[in-house]
């Protein structure tokens, strides 16, 4: 279990490291790490990989408030929306939980996984046919793409509290195809709100799951350390690929590793219809 532990942080810092600058929380590898790798139940997996979440969050948006790449005014139009989604998501979580076991949160996170797979290999393919967005100058967020914004936020926040996720994936989409952002403005303009989003998620599932109990007795003052070290890699991530690494060069290892997290999902849907 020693060695199953070690590897689980390696993997943890990795994923903070190669996320950060990507404006995603993490969590789509964090949940399958604690699920599969260390076995834990899907009630501790989702506010363990929701706290990690959160401290990637907050490395990052340090990384990207400094170099300017965030959009503040912008982030917080979604902020509240986003809010209510991660509490309607969580409530969602526990129903879905209580009436249909883990299996529900897999089946949805399967869905998902494979949207951002589309999503990330659709904007590569963009990227690499050279067909950019040239000197558009984004939208000014307000009436009917303030409505269509919020909503988008809304359904992140929701994902965020049902799956464990920080809902990158869909802000940072949402900022790329909406108001054409650049990634790395994009990015940051994500971790703002996730960055009050997810605390509030984590505080839902607390009051709702009663998992705070078995978080201390697993990990004790080891979570603390952890986050630390979590918080401090997702800004050296950021750093790091703003001032030196074309995003390009960081968005191959996200595509095979949500890709691998998808495979596994898959395994047990396939299990679970093969014994029923």
């Amino acid at each position: 279990m020693g060695f199953e532990i070690l590897i689980a942080l390696i993997l943890i810092l990795m994923t903070a490291f190669m996320f950060a600058p990507l404006g995603l929380g993490g969590g789509v590898l964090y949940v399958p790490i604690f699920l599969f790798l260390l076995g834990w139940d899907i009630h501790l997996s989702l506010v363990a990989s929701l706290i990690l979440v959160w401290m990637v969050s907050l490395g990052s948006k340090a990384a990207h408030s400094k170099g300017g790449y965030t959009v503040a005014s912008v982030g917080k139009k979604g902020t509240n929306a986003a809010l209510i989604g991660a509490v309607f998501g969580t409530i969602l979580a526990a129903i879905f939980i209580n009436q249909m076991g883990d299996m529900s949160i897999k089946i949805t996170a399967t869905f998902l996984l494979m949207w951002v797979l589309y999503s990330t290999v659709k904007k590569l393919t963009s990227e690499l046919n050279d067909h950019g967005d040239g000197d558009y100058q984004p939208p000014e967020v307000e009436g009917k793409v303030l409505n269509n914004y919020r909503a988008g936020c809304f359904c992140g926040g929701a994902a965020s509290g049902l799956l464990g996720i920080g809902g990158g994936a869909i802000f940072v989409t949402l900022h790329r195809s909406v108001l054409k952002y650049k990634q790395h403005q994009a990015a940051g303009t994500s971790y703002i709100i996730e960055s009050w989003m997810v605390p509030v998620g984590i505080l839902t599932h607390l009051v709702i799951d009663r998992s705070g109990t078995a978080l201390i007795e697993t990990l004790g003052l080891y979570l603390i350390l952890i986050c630390i070290l979590v918080a401090g890699t997702a800004w050296v991530g950021a750093k790091v690929a703003i001032k030196m690494l074309p995003q390009r060069v960081l968005t191959y290892p996200f595509i095979i590793a949500v890709f691998v997290s998808l495979v596994r999902y898959l395994i047990d849907i396939k299990d679970m219809i093969l014994l029923g």
